[in-house]
């Protein structure tokens, strides 16, 4: 979907500029349509016209913004660092089977970068413990699917989300079979383009893993940067042990 905002905010700005062109160079012209204005209605555009889920209720949360932080938001977006920022390594979790949940405050708070780990649990008919947690700690009978997931937020709206995670069956001791590993991605960021590679599942040690490669390009301003990171997750008998975000 990225890519599709972006080259429709390359149209509309094209479009724009040359109205502005015809119009002339005057003040009341130029008041009329500004570089600013521009970039606000082709990113309402994108969204508008946008498929994937999501699209309309990050539409909704932008136009409550005011023209001012409309503007520093797709500053914010279209700034590079706040890309790196977004793919960078999170760390693990304190103990097995402890949920993480990070942030991490940037540009006074308004850009923010958010990891968190989910589990779903499906039990065993047979298996009498459906809250999936077994008094001894460890996961109980049945299907888990483990998820890690990192997503960046500008001023409280969440504009890319990437998430992998890995489906793994346990006796109630310990894992004893790998059946996939997916991945999933939200991105309204029209200066950024991230595809991925085909998610890959492993058991290795008594462990569930599950891995993808994002690979993204930053689009703005002629920038053609490439920033490839591994996403992984890993988890264990007692539930989620550690996720990352790194580069490759």
């Amino acid at each position: 979907m990225s890519t599709v905002i972006a080259r429709r905010i390359a149209t509309t700005v094209v479009a724009g500029l040359a109205t502005a062109a015809l119009l002339g160079t005057g003040t009341a012209n130029a008041s009329i349509i500004s570089k600013d204005g521009l970039r606000i209605a082709a990113y309402q555009d994108g969204l508008r016209n946008s498929a994937e889920p999501g699209a309309a209720d990050t539409l909704r949360e932008f136009d409550a913004l005011s023209h001012d932080k409309q503007v520093r938001f797709l500053d914010y977006a279209e700034d590079p660092e706040n890309l790196k920022a977004l793919l960078q390594e999170a760390a693990e979790a304190p103990e097995p089977g402890t949920t993480v949940h990070q942030l991490v405050n940037l540009k006074g708070g308004e850009v923010q970068i958010e990891a968190d780990s989910a589990a779903v649990f499906t039990a065993d008919p047979d298996a009498g413990d459906a809250d999936g947690v077994a008094a001894r700690g460890k996961l109980s009978k049945g299907w888990w699917e483990t998820t890690y997931t990192v997503k960046q937020k500008i001023l409280g709206i969440t504009i890319t989300k990437l998430s992998v995670w890995v489906d793994y069956y346990t006796n109630g001791s310990k894992i004893t079979k790998v059946d996939h590993a997916d991945c999933g991605k939200r991105n309204f960021n029209g200066a950024v383009s991230i595809s991925h590679s085909v998610p890959k599942a492993s058991l290795y040690g008594g462990e569930a893993n599950g891995e993808v490669i994002w690979e993204g390009s930053i689009i703005y301003r002629g920038f053609g940067v490439e920033i490839d990171k591994r996403h992984h997750v890993t988890a264990n008998a007692y539930g989620f042990k550690s996720g990352y975000l790194k580069n490759i």
